[in-house]
């Protein structure tokens, strides 16, 4: 149930709920990267609302799924809420890496939600439903969503959210007070929490009131060195924590991203 509409008789049951989760909470996460925490300093605190943004063509998308996926492994669980791709894309493209979690979606403990604003209705449904995505239609506010989201988190799972497509749709109110509300069930439940977004998709001021908004900001862009392209991890903030190093490198590999560091030790 969302805590909109958490009633007075299960006040004593939510009490009993916070002890237990204050004793279980983690202070930081590894993110599974080659070397990433070494060059941080430790893993992400948790508790946050992490923005990565990042450019056509970086690997913003694929950071925050090897983060999500050692997670898993790690005997976590994740809720993937998508909005363009679908989830059949998103496994196909994890598979390129070598992070298979067919497995995982298939026993709960990987879940995908498919948000659709009012805009795409019509588009989803001639569209084959896909089953092992939960549907989230939108009318004008978040309250659907909120209240997916305060029932996964509550689950425990480590969440991720694609953000440019809702951009556009909603006022920029909306999309605050979405990542507000998101921001104080993350705080109660921990975890590590990421939304997304394309730097250049939308105008300066909105990305900087969004990434205003949030806990910890990581921009990601592209660079390239000889025939390799790079990707270039500046960390504008992370709530909780001074990073060792506010600028990381990370290298493709088959295998995944690792920091560069890493690579030329190999």
């Amino acid at each position: 149930m969302s805590i909109f509409g958490e009633s007075k008789d299960v006040g004593q049951q939510g009490k009993m709920e916070d002890a237990i989760l204050t004793q279980q909470k983690e202070a930081v996460i590894p993110t599974g990267i080659p070397g990433f925490d070494e060059v941080l300093g430790q893993g992400l605190p948790t508790g946050n609302l992490y923005l990565v943004s990042g450019q056509i063509g970086s690997s913003s998308y694929q950071f925050v799924q090897q983060i999500l996926y050692n997670t898993l492994i790690s005997k976590g669980k994740v809720a993937y809420y998508t909005v363009e791709n679908s989830s059949t894309d998103i496994i196909q493209d994890m598979q390129l890496v070598g992070m298979n979690i067919q497995q995982y979606v298939d026993e709960g403990s990987w879940v995908f939600g498919r948000v659709i604003p009012p805009s795409m209705k019509q588009i989803i449904e001639v569209l084959p439903e896909i089953p092992m995505e939960q549907r989230i239609e939108l009318d004008a506010s978040f309250t659907a969503l909120m209240n997916h989201y305060y029932d996964m988190i509550k689950e425990g799972r480590n969440t991720v959210l694609n953000l440019p497509l809702l951009v556009r749709s909603f006022p920029l109110t909306e999309i605050q007070n979405l990542l507000f509300y998101v921001t104080g069930v993350v705080r109660r439940y921990g975890g590590i929490h990421f939304v997304l977004l394309t730097e250049g998709a939308h105008d300066q001021s909105t990305m900087v009131t969004i990434k205003d908004t949030v806990d910890s900001v990581f921009e990601v862009s592209t660079a390239l060195r000889g025939a390799e392209i790079e990707n270039i991890v500046t960390i504008s903030k992370i709530r909780g924590m001074m990073p060792k190093a506010r600028i990381v490198r990370l290298a493709q590999r088959e295998s995944g991203l690792a920091t560069e560091t890493i690579r030329r030790v190999q």
